[in-house]
């Protein structure tokens, strides 16, 4: 005769994380080599590895987008030091406020 090993259920969760306890995000992913398994390290929840990618997509997505502004901010500043630069070098020494 063989041999039943039991195995312990494990929640999958949906497309969406609404339905866990405490309304984790997910943020904290944790991949178990064996099996090929996405959990959550805060809740212990086995995710959709299609939902994790998607989740670390769209976080992908918004940190380029910061990143993105950030630059233009840094250019626009640059530009704007350089012509105050410009316009402190144009000015003769009698016109400089010392501070």
């Amino acid at each position: 005769m063989r041999k039943v090993i039991p195995f312990g259920r494990r929640a999958v969760a949906p497309n969406t994380p609404r339905d866990v306890k405490a309304k984790c995000a997910h943020r904290n992913l944790r991949l178990v080599e064996h099996g090929g398994i996405v959990m959550c390290a805060d809740c212990h929840v086995t995710l959709s590895p299609f939902w994790a990618l998607s989740m670390l997509s769209e976080q992908y997505a918004l940190a380029m987008g910061h990143i993105h502004r950030l630059k233009s901010r840094i250019q626009l500043a640059d530009a704007r030091i350089l012509e105050l630069s410009r316009e402190l070098d144009a000015m003769s020494p009698g016109e400089k406020k010392p501070e």
